[in-house]
């Protein structure tokens, strides 16, 4: 509900600079389910990660007229933490955002364990 809510929210906002560059959220989305249904991922480097990806695509679209080597946007993401250009959301939305998937994958591997035991049962 979250993916969809944000993906028509953005898709009003922005319209077509958000289409285009939808797979940042959507990478951002895949990685989370990735996670609380047991995957091997770990939550701080995705987010960090996603924050990095957003930040490039975000700097490349307010400045189009100039042309953004890689060397250049590995620079800007070495001083991200310096720079805050989202203020405290990344670190603020890394807390909840962890807290709420940790429980959401006890809660997925729990009812998991719980078919399992069903099914036993019912054998």
């Amino acid at each position: 509900n979250t993916e969809r809510s944000l993906n028509e929210m953005f898709l009003r906002t922005y319209g077509k600079p958000y289409l285009q560059n939808a797979e940042v959220f959507q990478g951002l989305f895949a990685e989370l389910k990735r996670y609380y249904t047991g995957g091997n991922v770990n939550l701080e480097e995705m987010l960090n990660d996603f924050w990095m990806r957003l930040l490039e695509r975000m700097f490349q679209l307010l400045n189009s007229q100039y042309l953004i080597t890689e060397d250049y946007l590995e620079c800007i993401g070495k001083y991200m933490e310096q720079l805050k250009p989202f203020g405290d959301v990344p670190k603020k939305l890394k807390s909840q955002v962890t807290r709420a998937f940790i429980a959401a994958r006890t809660f997925v591997q729990g009812l998991m364990v719980g078919r399992e035991v069903a099914n036993r049962v019912s054998k």
